[in-house]
């Protein structure tokens, strides 16, 4: 609209001056104007021509990178036209979490957002590329874009604007520390036992056929075999030999949820979890995890089911990195209502950094109904009392040490 107000006050302005002269008889003022329609119309041709054939490419070398790790964004702009362009100014939208050396970065009318700059001219058939390093300070997963361009005649009299709605997406997994470095014993951390448990069938284990007794299941019946047979029969499986971990990952950090939450007690968790899962995958258990924290798009409780396929590491960390700072709600009643999903003689390992009356209890009933407990304790505050028999580890000076001698910790 604001081109079109400066066309048609310039148009006019040409106009006047022909009809001016025309009646005052001055050829030259109908030259003048004759001459300024001619420019204006070069002008207004070639600001609609100017981001014709201009295409934006923007490419991130590694789009899935651990904290503290460097990557490579590369933007580059391409003129597939005869057509030079006197100046282009380019706008692309990063998240204010990206940080980008070198660059001419300026704050965004977007909140939590900059605005990544480019100013320069084409020739005809021109590329022009640019490289930066984007340092992962912080886990999470952001958006880069839309890019927004600008371009307009080589007199400056109208300018043209085009929207690139393509984005990319940086996804950052949160810190990874070897166990023994946040205080965990290095042989066995979690309690395990060699051989898993015996005294619960794996069904992906079967080793063969036998008649039916009264208390079998009817899940394990072969109803193909018992047809060929004219008797009931049902599958067997070996024992169980795979140990397997839940993570559960406790998401509120402070006793009242309208306080908020803190920014260093939830990397802690996070950080705590996200290195007892790389642990597990090390040592090929079967391992899975459960948070009250939500995931980016969805309102309800974070699951994933255990598995000890090679993919499963990365996407509990993918899990956790997008992670969101407040609970959907406490854990204490979520976890006794969705412990009855848990596979039995699970080892449960609760990352967390407040455990209030509640969560104990919790915890006790969890005890009691069989499960091994590891309890993870990352608070800045001492770790209460917990039942006999629950495994302890309480991380705080660990954390403390580590968030004072590096660059461990939020950004």
């Amino acid at each position: 609209m604001f081109d079109q107000f400066w066309h048609d006050i310039w148009i006019t302005l040409f106009v006047v001056l022909i009809i001016i002269g025309i009646f005052a008889g001055q050829g030259l003022v109908i030259g003048l104007g004759m001459m300024g329609l001619l420019v204006a119309g070069i002008s207004w041709m070639w600001s609609r021509l100017s981001l014709e054939e201009v295409t934006y490419e923007r490419t991130i070398s590694q789009p899935r990178v651990f904290m503290g790790e460097e990557t490579t964004l590369t933007i580059s702009v391409t003129n597939r036209k005869p057509v030079p362009l006197g100046r282009l100014e380019v706008e692309d939208e990063l998240p204010e979490e990206v940080l980008i050396s070198d660059a001419n970065i300026s704050a965004s009318a977007n909140p939590n957002a900059n605005v990544l700059r480019h100013s320069t001219s084409m020739s005809w058939y021109e590329r022009i590329k640019w490289d930066y390093t984007i340092k992962s300070n912080r886990r999470g997963f952001y958006r880069i874009g839309p890019a927004r361009l600008e371009s307009g005649d080589l007199f400056g009299f109208f300018n043209s604007h085009l929207r690139v709605s393509d984005n990319d997406y940086l996804l950052v997994y949160p810190r990874v520390v070897p166990l023994s470095e946040l205080g965990m014993p290095a042989a066995r951390p979690l309690g395990e036992t060699r051989g898993g448990i015996s005294i619960f069938e794996d069904p992906s284990r079967p080793s063969g056929i036998r008649d039916y007794q009264v208390g079998d299941p009817l899940k394990t019946v072969d109803w193909k075999v018992s047809a060929k047979m004219n008797q009931l029969q049902v599958r067997t499986f070996e024992p169980s030999s795979s140990f397997t971990v839940i993570l559960v990952v406790v998401v509120e950090t402070t006793a009242r949820s309208w306080e908020g939450y803190s920014p260093t007690n939830l990397e802690r968790v996070i950080t705590a979890s996200a290195s007892i899962a790389s642990y597990a995958s090390e040592m090929q258990y079967s391992f899975g995890m459960f948070s009250n924290g939500t995931p980016i798009l969805a309102d309800r409780p974070m699951k994933v089911p255990p598995a000890r396929s090679a993919e499963q590491l990365t996407v509990i960390l993918e899990a956790l990195a997008t992670i969101r700072p407040l609970p959907i709600g406490p854990m204490a009643p979520q976890l006794t209502l969705y412990s009855r999903q848990f596979p039995i003689g699970a080892t449960l390992v609760i990352t967390v950094a407040l455990i209030n009356d509640d969560l104990k209890e919790s915890i006790a009933d969890l005890k009691r109904q069989g499960y091994k407990l590891v309890v993870v304790f990352v608070g800045d505050k001492d770790c209460p009392e917990l039942p006999e028999g629950v495994m302890v580890y309480d991380l705080k000076e660990y954390f403390d040490r580590l968030e004072a001698s590096s660059e461990f910790g939020p950004r």
